[in-house]
């Protein structure tokens, strides 16, 4: 791993970006571990390749997914309440920052703050978003960081005098992470932040069976293409030979554990090969088998209930500071702060 300029970009202090990424044998490795495991999986940070990343904008346009519009109508009804509670001069920190439509919300209703500092695997749009906040914000240092956010072991510091931390955690992301991760990573960045530090999180809460998966299972078959994308990603990155016809998306609601899981199924017996040296012209017993209709996780996807999320927060060291929902009560932001 290393720190270096975005090509392009200079020196500069407004426009350091720090490129924290894994080598590809360690990728490699990694998802040869998780697809022989029980159960198979790919681990979801693969989806945000550019193509992913684009697709995944789309979904969050389409009729059946409802998280997006819901965490818009909170911040848009409420950003100026959360900045008045952190103060002026904020560092901003967001986990995941995607194309940056509630990026605005937050960063724009802000005083004076002192810096930005998106953190996101998805390196172009990571860039191409930095510097729209350049030329919207240009008095403003902005400190790019591309990694998994789930991995990233600190966090730069302005060269401006700072007030508050508010670190900014939209889209329900934290669904993603069994309620065991969660509570390890929001403790993780807590103590990256310290005491008396904020932290605002979006969070998708429990509903009706048939709304939660309509909004995995869209008719465009645009979750669908961004599910399978996940293979084409691994294949152009490692030098797989996943076969994208072999598998077909599937999202249903697990009541018991509350969560969507996303799946890939095998519609065929077939061999997979993750690509590198220990794979090239190797025999079939170097691949991975997958039989028909078994199944690879993609996503799990938790939701919960409002109370389980203060309760989570709490056994994380933080106090629950303030909640809002939209007016559905499909979505829920939370404002912590590190105890």
């Amino acid at each position: 791993m290393s720190g270096v300029p975005a090509s392009g970009e200079g020196a500069s202090t407004a426009a350091r970006v720090r490129i924290m990424v894994r080598q590809d044998e360690e990728v490699r490795a990694e998802i040869r571990e998780t697809l022989s495991a029980s159960p198979r999986s790919i681990p979801c940070r693969f989806f945000y390749d550019a193509e992913g990343a684009r697709l995944f904008e789309e979904i969050t346009r389409l009729e059946e997914y409802y998280p997006t519009r819901a965490e818009i109508e909170i911040l848009s009804d409420y950003a100026g309440e959360i900045a008045g509670i952190v103060g002026p001069r904020v560092r901003m920190v967001e986990f995941g920052s995607g194309s940056g439509e509630k990026t605005w919300l937050v960063l724009d209703a802000l005083q004076t703050p002192s810096a930005y500092v998106p953190v996101d695997i998805a390196r172009e749009q990571l860039l191409e978003f930095s510097a729209r906040v350049r030329e919207r914000h240009p008095g403003l240092e902005v400190l790019p960081v591309v990694t998994d956010y789930t991995r990233l072991a600190e966090l730069p510091w302005p060269e401006a005098d700072a007030g508050s931390t508010l670190a900014f955690f939209p889209g329900s992301t934290v669904g993603n992470l069994d309620p065991d991760e969660a509570r390890r990573f929001l403790a993780r960045v807590a103590g990256s932040l310290g005491s008396g530090e904020y932290f605002l999180i979006g969070v998708d809460l429990v509903k009706d069976r048939d709304r939660l998966e309509r909004a995995y299972n869209d008719a465009q078959g645009v979750t669908a293409a961004f599910n399978l994308n996940i293979l084409r990603h691994l294949n152009r990155r490692l030098g797989s030979d996943f076969k994208l016809d072999g598998f077909r998306h599937r999202a249903i609601w697990n009541e018991e554990e509350s969560r969507i899981e996303m799946h890939l199924v095998s519609l065929v017996d077939q061999v997979v090969h993750l690509g590198g040296a220990g794979d090239a012209g190797g025999p079939e017993a170097d691949g991975i088998t997958l039989a028909r209709d078994e199944v690879v996780v993609t996503e799990y996807s938790y939701k919960y209930r409002m109370e389980d999320v203060r309760s989570l927060a709490r056994d994380a060291g933080y106090r629950p500071v303030k909640s809002w929902t939209d007016a559905r009560g499909d979505f829920s932001v939370h404002l912590l702060e590190v105890q």
